[in-house]
């Protein structure tokens, strides 16, 4: 069980990535405006949950691409991380 953990970098990688998706949608949620902006290009809409509070928030096109990016890369390191932990290793003859 030890080998299994031996190496926690993986997970520590996952987790510090999701902690960075965290605190984008914790910014999202405290900064974007609650009504579409034309102007400044705010108009996607999209639910946002914060500590039980829920409400809409319009983000921009860049706003978007980097919540996606990162839902993205937190999936990547999570499966990296599972992948990683139950590979097969090669059988040894004694």
């Amino acid at each position: 069980m030890s080998d299994v953990f031996a190496r926690p970098e993986r997970m520590l990688a996952s987790v510090a990535a999701l902690l960075l998706f965290t605190l984008n949608e914790a910014r999202m949620f405290n900064m974007l405006p609650r009504s579409p902006d034309t102007a400044k290009g705010q108009v996607h809409g999209v639910w946002l949950q914060l500590m039980g509070a829920s409400e809409p928030a319009y983000l921009s096109a860049i706003d978007l691409a980097l919540r996606w990016g990162l839902a993205g890369f937190v999936a990547g390191l999570c499966v990296w991380t599972v992948a990683e932990t139950f590979k097969r290793q090669p059988i040894t003859a004694d």
